[in-house]
């Protein structure tokens, strides 16, 4: 396959997902090897530097994206509707981002109060899954942040969060 073609592909495939997709995904479904998809995916992300738009790495996959400094603009087109948490259930996401996976015993024990509602809520909202259970008594379930936890902050991995202090 030629260049401009796997180039061409990816392109079409990075744009047309839901959702950030992977580079072994773009491989499997290209067929190409791995550097050749790297190879096409910068070159596409070096195309759009001069433009309003940006190939980002997020959430462990590719997406396009709006750049960053357009943002007022597009908030005046279609304010998005914000996701609003309780400082409860803010301070139960943040601690389950920084020590995940982590139960809700473990929760409960650093913030000193009932979790099971903020952890409904976090669920609800899909920012946070189980992520299986610990292998200790009564089997507890683990928590974890979810991609699309990462994609609202627009982070990678979880190795993008500000260290803590």
């Amino acid at each position: 396959m030629a260049d401009k073609e796997i180039k061409s592909i990816i392109e079409a495939l990075i744009f047309s997902s839901p959702e950030p997709i992977s580079t072994k995904k773009l491989t499997e479904v290209v067929g190409e090897k791995k550097d050749v998809i790297m190879d096409a995916i910068y070159e596409l992300k070096n195309n759009l530097s001069e433009r309003a738009i940006e190939l980002a790495y997020v959430a462990g996959g590719w997406r396009v994206q709006t750049k960053q400094e357009f943002s007022p603009w597009i908030k005046k087109l279609s304010p998005k509707r914000k996701i609003k948490l309780s400082p409860q259930a803010l301070v139960t996401l943040a601690i389950i981002a920084y020590k995940q996976p982590i139960t809700r015993q473990e929760i409960e024990k650093i913030r000193g109060v009932d979790s099971t509602c903020a952890i409904k809520t976090l669920i609800d909202l899909e920012l946070v899954e189980i992520a299986g259970q610990k292998r200790i008594i009564g089997n507890p379930f683990l928590y974890r942040t979810t991609k699309k936890f990462l994609s609202l902050l627009g982070l990678p991995d979880i190795s993008g969060l500000p260290k803590i202090e």
